[in-house]
């Protein structure tokens, strides 16, 4: 079940794109699913420390539970880059930020039974539950996204 989706700040959006296509080049397609460059997991970057607040604030007021950041990355895809499909599990709560899209719109959700595409639009953020698969199918142009997952805060 998806939980809901906003959109970040512009200026926000522009500085984290402007970052990762700087830092992109010391990256590696190193995570299990994401063939695509990816930062690693929980790099430091002063973006991602605005966002953990904003998303956790934003999950609170939707949820009323206290949730905290438990891993997130960045990735950039290039022409050809894919994800397999996969969840999150045993996190509770994903995100995905689209930061640069793809016009074909990759991103897709597997509700079993059916598939649900993602219309793309740069800024936006999309929270769900961590056990739905989801996956990319290759790109026909660059993108960039970040993830991030959350744990309830007891």
């Amino acid at each position: 079940m998806f939980l809901c989706s906003f959109k970040i700040n512009n200026n926000l959006k522009e500085t984290i794109k402007t970052e990762i296509l700087s830092r992109k080049k010391n990256w590696k397609k190193d995570l299990n699913n994401v063939k695509a460059l990816t930062s690693g997991f929980f790099p430091n970057y002063l973006f991602f420390d605005i966002l953990k607040e904003q998303l956790s604030d934003k999950l609170f007021d939707i949820t009323k539970s206290k949730f905290k950041p438990s891993c997130w990355w960045a990735n950039y895809y290039d022409i050809g880059h894919y994800a397999g499909i996969h969840s999150h599990q045993p996190e509770h709560i994903s995100s995905i930020i689209f930061i640069k899209t793809d016009d074909t719109n990759p991103l897709y959700f597997n509700l079993n039974p059916g598939i649900l595409r993602v219309e793309e639009e740069e800024g936006l953020i999309l929270l769900f539950d961590s056990r739905i698969a989801h996956g990319v199918d290759f790109c026909k142009n660059s993108r960039i996204t970040l993830a991030m997952d959350f744990v309830m805060d007891n």
